[in-house]
C-alpha cells in the first residue's frame, strides 16, 4: 500500500484550512464543505431572461417560490493563488522541521495546489451563491400532471436538504428527477447525498456521475482526443443523458419536472442543455450560443469567461438523430 510523506499529509490538511479561510474569511477547522447562512437573502424576482421567465411562467410557478439565484461568476485569479497559497503552505512546513523528498516535491506542490484551488472553487460556488439557474422548457412534452415539462439547470448549491435552500425549492416547484454529472475532485459528496435525500423525501430519483463515471466522459473526450470518432463517442454518451435522463428517466416520461447540473452549470450542464435546446426545441443556434456564453460567465471578447469554444462546436455539430423522438 502506497503511503503520503508525513509532511504532505499535513499540507493536504493545512491546504483545505487554508483554502476556506482565504474565501470567506474565517477558517473552518472541518473538512466539510462551508454552506450558506441559513438567513441567506431572498431571491431577486427579476434576474432572469425573458425566455427563462416564461418557461416557469409556463408551469405556472411563480419566480419567488424558486430560491435559486441566476447569477454566476468565472474566476481567473483562483488558480494563481493556490499556487501562491501552496508555496505558503510548504515553506512553512519546512520552517518546522517537515521534509518532502526531492524527488517528490513537484508532486507535493500539485497535490497541495489542487487541494487548495478545488475547495476555493467550491466555496466560492456555496457561500457566493452563484447558483447559476437556468430554465428551459421542453417543447411538446408535459409532466405527469399536464404541466409544460421544465429542465432546470444549476450549480452545486448549498444546504440541499434544508428548508427553503435552492433544491429545496426546486423540489416544492415539482422537481421529480436530478441528474448529477460531477465527479471531480471537488469535495462535494456530503452535498451530493443531501440532493439525493431531498429527492427521495418527495418520492424522486437522482442519478450521480460517480456512481456512472462513463457518463461525464464527453467532455474529456473531447479534450484529448480528435477527430471524427471522438466526436461520436461524445454525441453518444451526450445523447444517452438526454434521452435515459431527461426524456425518458427510469424508461418512462418524466413524473416531474428534471434538474440538471454539474460543478458550476456551466461547461457539461451547458453542453447537454444546449443540445436538448437544439435538438428538442428547434432553438436557433445563434440563441443556443448566447445562452450557453451566459451560463460561462462570458462577458466581451477580451472577458470570455470559462467558455471553451470547442464545447460550443460540439453542441453545432450534434447529430439530433441520436435524440429519441417518442414522447
Amino acid at each position: 500500500m502506497h503511503t503520503r510523506p508525513r509532511a504532505l499529509t499535513a499540507a493536504l490538511s493545512l491546504a483545505c484550512v487554508v483554502a476556506v479561510s482565504g474565501c470567506s474569511g474565517a477558517p473552518v477547522p472541518s473538512p466539510t464543505p462551508p454552506l450558506a447562512p441559513a438567513s441567506a437573502p431572498s431571491t431577486p424576482t427579476g434576474d432572469l431572461p425573458p425566455a427563462d421567465a416564461a418557461a416557469l411562467a409556463s408551469a405556472g410557478i411563480p419566480r419567488e417560490s424558486i430560491a435559486c439565484r441566476a447569477r454566476n461568476r468565472w474566476s481567473s485569479t483562483l488558480r494563481a493563488e493556490a499556487k501562491a497559497t501552496a508555496g505558503q503552505i510548504l515553506e512553512g512546513l519546512a520552517g518546522l522541521g517537515a521534509v518532502v523528498p526531492e524527488e517528490k516535491r513537484d508532486a507535493a506542490r500539485s497535490l497541495v495546489v489542487d487541494a487548495v484551488f478545488w475547495r476555493m472553487v467550491l466555496t466560492q460556488l456555496v457561500d457566493g451563491e452563484l447558483h447559476n439557474l437556468g430554465i428551459v422548457a421542453l417543447r411538446g412534452r408535459t409532466t405527469a400532471s399536464g404541466a409544460p415539462l421544465l429542465l432546470f439547470r444549476t450549480a452545486f448549491t448549498a444546504e440541499p436538504g434544508r428548508d427553503g435552500s435552492c433544491v429545496d425549492s426546486l423540489v416544492d416547484a415539482g422537481v421529480r428527477h436530478a441528474i448529477n454529472l460531477y465527479a471531480g475532485p471537488m469535495p462535494t459528496e456530503g452535498l451530493e447525498a443531501a440532493e439525493a435525500g431531498r429527492l427521495a423525501a418527495a418520492g424522486g430519483t437522482y442519478f450521480s456521475a460517480r456512481e456512472h463515471p462513463e457518463s461525464t466522459s464527453f467532455r474529456e473526450t473531447l479534450r484529448d482526443e480528435a477527430g471524427p470518432e471522438a466526436a461520436q463517442a461524445a454525441m453518444r454518451t451526450v445523447a444517452r443523458l438526454v434521452n435515459e435522463q431527461i426524456l425518458r428517466p427510469g424508461g418512462a416520461p418524466p413524473r416531474g419536472h428534471v434538474q440538471v447540473h454539474c460543478g458550476g452549470g456551466m461547461h457539461r450542464t451547458g453542453m447537454v442543455v444546449g443540445v436538448i435546446e437544439r435538438c428538442v426545441n428547434g432553438t436557433p443556434m445563434a440563441d443556443v450560443a448566447a445562452n450557453f456564453k451566459r451560463h460561462v460567465g462570458w462577458r466581451s471578447e477580451s472577458e470570455p469567461g470559462g467558455f471553451e469554444p470547442e464545447n460550443l462546436e460540439f453542441i453545432e455539430r450534434f447529430d439530433c438523430g441520436l435524440i429519441e423522438a417518442q414522447r
